[in-house]
Formats: C-alpha cells, sequence, structure tokens
C-alpha cells in the first residue's frame, strides 16, 4: 500500500556516544550482538526476532558505528519518538559491555536527543559517506562493472542511491508528494570492504540533493554493521 504523502517528516533523534571506549572496526558487529542480547526483549533494538530465529526485513531504527571525533569513539544513533523513548532504558542500564568474553566498564556515556527534519526539500545539502555505501547487489553491480564510460557507471549509482533513500523513507513511514523527484549528484571513487567472509566493492564520497537526511544515518546496504553512514557538510 503506498504511503500517504507529505512535505517532510519531523521525529525525533537520539545519539549515545561512548566517550571512554575504545572499539576497532571490526568490533563493531560484536558490540551490536551484545547490546541486541541484552535488550532483546525489545523489540525495536533488533533486526532480529529471536522466537522464530528469523531476521526483520526493516530500516533499522537503532544502528551502531564509529563515529569521527578525536578519536572516534563507539555510537549508537536512534530515531523515531518510539526508539527514542525506549533509549533511556538503555542509557540507565548500559553500564558494561561484553566483547570476546572480555568485559569493559561503561564509565563515560554521552547523550545526545534532538528533534530532526527528514523528507524532500527546496534547497540543496552536501553529504559525505563517513563509512562506505555498499548500494549495488551482485546482479546491479555486474551491470556496472560491464559499463564502459564513467557518465553510465555515474547514472547507475544515482539510481541505487535514490532508490535506497526512498526505501530508508519507506520505512520510516514517509513518502514525497507525487510528482516530486529526489535530484542528486555525486562524487563518488570505489573502496574494496569487507563483510564477514565476503569481499564487495562499496563507495565512499560526497552527494548532493534536495533531500534531508539526519547525521550518521546509514544508507543502503549492511547499515547495522555501521556502513554507508552519512553527514552533512553544508
Amino acid at each position: 500500500m503506498r504511503l500517504k504523502s507529505r512535505e517532510r517528516l519531523e521525529m525525533k533523534k537520539a545519539t549515545l556516544f561512548f566517550d571512554d571506549l575504545k572499539l576497532g572496526p571490526s568490533q563493531i558487529h560484536k558490540f551490536r550482538e551484545f547490546i541486541e542480547n541484552f535488550f532483546k526483549d525489545y523489540g525495536v533494538v533488533s533486526n532480529y526476532d529471536f522466537a522464530t530465529e528469523e531476521p526483520i526485513y526493516r530500516y533499522p531504527l537503532i544502528q551502531f558505528k564509529l563515529v569521527k571525533r578525536k578519536p572516534a569513539v563507539p555510537a549508537i544513533i536512534t530515531i523515531t519518538d518510539k526508539a527514542v523513548n525506549l533509549f533511556s532504558v538503555i542509557f540507565m542500564n548500559l553500564n558494561k559491555i561484553v566483547i570476546d568474553e572480555i568485559q569493559i566498564s561503561v564509565y563515560e556515556k554521552n547523550l545526545q536527543i534532538e528533534d530532526v527534519v527528514f523528507g524532500c526539500s527546496t534547497e540543496t545539502y552536501a553529504y559525505e559517506f563517513i563509512s562506505p555505501w555498499i548500494g549495488l547487489d551482485q546482479k546491479n553491480y555486474e551491470i556496472y562493472a560491464g559499463t564502459e564510460t564513467a557518465a553510465q557507471k555515474s547514472q547507475i549509482l544515482k539510481k541505487a542511491l535514490i532508490a535506497d533513500i526512498l526505501s530508508m523513507s519507506k520505512y520510516l513511514g514517509y513518502w514525497p508528494e507525487e510528482g516530486r523527484k529526489i535530484n542528486l549528484d555525486i562524487r563518488l571513487k570505489e573502496k574494496t570492504v569487507h563483510l564477514k567472509t565476503k569481499t564487495m566493492t562499496g563507495f565512499t564520497g560526497v552527494f548532493k540533493t534536495d533531500f534531508i537526511i539526519p547525521d550518521y544515518l546509514g544508507i543502503g546496504g549492511s547499515v547495522l554493521q555501521g556502513f554507508g553512514t552519512v553527514r552533512r557538510i553544508i
């Protein structure tokens, strides 16, 4: 069923920084697994149904990633009012984490809650991928790899990025007004990424669009693993 269109979506966003917790990129998925298991009774935390042992296909409302501060620190990003309200439980009760059977005490937690806007805009904004965007599935990558000109490759990536933005919008309950198109310019370069046992091609760089995306949300594949994280630069 097509969602009711609206000009833009207003919602809450929370970011929980762990300023004294030092984790490497390879440990983020273990950090996520610990949080998911610790709060498995709260369905909004995980994209995994522990009762049926089946994945839940939706845009993740709680995301785990390294955020580029000085130095980079682990963070949990939460969007929508429902998920942010749950964050108070996480914030109050998360005093330790366990990674590779090692218990790590958490002393410093910095919680920031803000009202954000998501959706189409009359203005254009520039964003950078602070982690590689995985925007092409196997089929589309084969088409991309077999394309000869840079202009054609760019067009494939534009369509894929717009599709990812619309997919994210759908799961957040937002759909652009009828006839409204998302304009997009990109300057991306390929980057090899390692996802569990797979080696894939991701993309880093910048893009401009007339669509508002709150900082640190992920776009594309493997968002739960921290890929496709964007930050507004202009």
